[in-house]
Formats: C-alpha cells, sequence, structure tokens
C-alpha cells in the first residue's frame, strides 16, 4: 500500500525550509520546525488527541516529519529537504529527494522493531498523506495536517410534535 500519488491540492505559502544531509541533522530539523510551528496555521493548535496517542497538532508534525526525513535520508541521495508550507488552514510537510526513480512503499513483510514503519506511522497520524515526481528530478512525499471542523453550535432545544394526540397526565394503576 504506497500513499496517494499526486501535489497537495491549494496554494500553499512557505513558512520554513531545512536542507538536511545526515541523521545528525535531523534534530536541527526537528527543533526549526517546533520552532516554526506557532504559525497562522490552526492545524499546528490542535490539542492533544486519544486517536493518535495524546500527541497534539504540533507535535503530529514533528513526528511525521522526522519519519519522513529519515526515511529520506535511508532511500534517497542527500540532501535532503523538508519545507513546512500553510495556507492558514492546512499545514503541509514536504520531504523532498532526488530519487524520483523510487516511490516510497509501506512495507508489509517487518516486525516492529525492525524499522521501516515511518510510512505506516505518517498515514496514521497525518490526515493525508501522498508523493509526486517533478521535471527536475526530484521526488516530494507529503504529509497534510487540517485543524478539525468546529461542529455548527446547537441552538436551543426545541420540542417537535410527533403529530400524536397528547396525554393530559399519567394515570397509574
Amino acid at each position: 500500500m504506497t500513499p496517494v500519488e499526486g501535489a497537495p491540492v491549494g496554494r500553499l505559502d512557505l513558512v520554513g525550509s531545512w536542507t538536511v544531509r545526515s541523521v545528525d541533522e535531523l534534530a536541527d530539523v526537528r527543533a526549526g520546525l517546533d520552532s516554526r510551528l506557532p504559525c497562522h496555521c490552526p492545524a499546528a493548535q490542535v490539542g492533544p488527541s486519544d486517536d493518535v496517542g495524546g500527541l497534539t497538532g504540533r507535535q503530529r508534525m514533528v513526528l511525521v516529519a522526522s519519519e519522513l526525513v529519515a526515511n529520506a535520508l535511508e532511500h534517497a541521495r542527500p540532501p535532503v529537504v523538508a519545507r513546512l508550507l500553510c495556507d492558514g488552514r492546512v499545514a503541509v510537510l514536504d520531504v523532498v529527494d532526488r530519487s524520483p526513480e523510487a516511490p516510497p512503499v509501506v512495507p508489509h513483510d517487518r516486525e516492529p522493531g525492525q524499522g521501516g514503519h515511518g510510512l505506516r506511522i505518517a498515514r496514521r497520524v497525518a490526515d493525508q498523506v501522498g508523493w509526486y515526481r517533478t521535471d527536475h528530478g526530484e521526488k516530494h512525499v507529503w504529509a497534510q495536517f487540517a485543524a478539525p471542523v468546529p461542529a455548527p453550535a446547537a441552538g436551543p432545544a426545541r420540542l417537535v410534535s410527533s403529530g400524536a394526540p397528547r396525554s393530559r397526565g399519567y394515570r397509574g394503576m
């Protein structure tokens, strides 16, 4: 099972960008991303969620960025570029490498301790994960995060008549 092929939809503005040549630089990406995430994007402000282990939106994004960058460093030619993009509603983490011939694949035959679960984690934690190739010899693997849409505010409760006659009182035994 691979991520969906195609670019993320929408006009996204660049919030931050990091060039990574080795796993030793991954901590710099995490720190830089964490410092940029108080950005104007509501997806970064999402509170802890039980369905993703109690992680906040910000923590989810840092985790997914770590996984996608680590995957790119392991399976593609460095350098890798990690970018944070936002349109004011959604945030997209975009990881760019120079190995367009190698599409991202979620492995099915690995035990939990063997590694190789970055895409599986990204798909569990992000709202959407995808990838695409460019004509410039690049592959982009991206994860999108959106703030939940608030439910419409409930107005005052109203009784709705079923059309059946109403009882005037309880007539018990």
